[in-house]
C-alpha cells in the first residue's frame, strides 16, 4: 500500500503545485484551521492547503464493511495520500467531446475535519446502485450523476473500469430498478478503463478549476 499512495501522490502532487490559485479557495466553515493557508476574506472565504492524509486501512475498511463493498487498492491510496477540501478534475477531450460526455469530475471532500464523511454522504446517497456492483465514488460535472467503480469487471489487480450515470436516468429508474444491473446497463456512460488511467489521465491536465 505505501507505495500505491506514493504513486498516487506522485500524480496529484505536481496537480496542486500547477492549479490555479482559485482552485484553493473555500468557505471558512469548510477549511480546518491547520489547512488554512492564510487569512479568512471580507466575503468569508480562506485559502486553503492539502496536507498528507491521517486516514488509514482501518478507517477505510469500516466504511467497506458498512456498505458491504471493497474499494480499488488504488482508490483507498488515494484516500490516504492527501487531505483537500474540495478537487475538481477537469476531463480530457478527445476529436473535441470530453471523455463520456463529462466536462468534468468532482471528488468529495477528504478535510481533515471531515475525513470520509463526504464519501459516505455520497454511497448513501446512490446505495440502490451497490446492489448492481456499482460503487460511487465521485460526482460528474455540478452533480449529473454518480460516478461509479464498475466492480463486476474487476481487474487483477483490483482496479476497476470507471462509469458514470446520469442522474435523471436513475430518478426514472427508481430505488429497486437501480439495484438491478440489467435495468442499469443502457445508460451506463464509460469514462475510463481503471482508476489508475483516470488519475494518469486527469492529473496530466493544465490547470484545475474551482466549482
Amino acid at each position: 500500500m505505501i507505495e500505491k499512495v506514493s504513486w498516487i501522490k506522485e500524480q496529484l502532487g505536481p496537480y496542486f503545485s500547477r492549479a490555479v490559485e482559485i482552485a484553493f479557495m473555500h468557505v471558512e466553515e469548510k477549511v480546518p484551521q491547520e489547512m488554512r493557508d492564510g487569512e479568512v476574506d471580507e466575503e468569508g472565504w480562506v485559502k486553503w492547503k492539502p496536507l498528507d492524509s491521517t486516514i488509514g486501512e482501518e478507517e477505510i475498511r469500516a466504511v467497506e464493511s458498512e456498505f458491504s463493498i471493497e474499494f480499488p487498492p488504488l482508490f483507498k491510496a488515494f484516500l490516504m495520500s492527501y487531505h483537500y477540501v474540495s478537487l475538481q478534475f477537469d476531463n480530457a477531450e478527445v476529436d473535441g467531446e470530453y471523455i463520456g460526455d463529462c466536462q468534468f469530475i468532482e471528488m468529495p471532500s477528504l478535510s481533515s475535519e471531515e475525513r470520509l464523511q463526504p464519501l459516505e454522504f455520497l454511497l448513501h446517497a446512490w446505495e440502490p446502485l451497490l446492489s448492481a456492483g456499482y460503487v460511487p465514488f465521485a460526482e460528474c460535472e455540478d452533480s449529473q450523476g454518480p460516478v461509479c467503480f464498475d466492480t463486476r469487471r474487476r481487474q487483477e489487480d483490483g482496479d476497476c473500469p470507471v462509469v458514470w450515470f446520469l442522474h435523471d436516468h436513475l430518478h426514472e429508474l427508481g430505488e429497486e430498478a437501480s439495484k438491478n444491473r440489467d435495468h442499469l446497463l443502457p445508460y451506463v456512460r464509460p469514462i475510463f478503463g481503471s482508476f489508475k488511467e483516470m488519475m494518469t489521465v486527469l492529473c496530466s491536465q493544465e490547470a484545475m478549476t474551482e466549482e
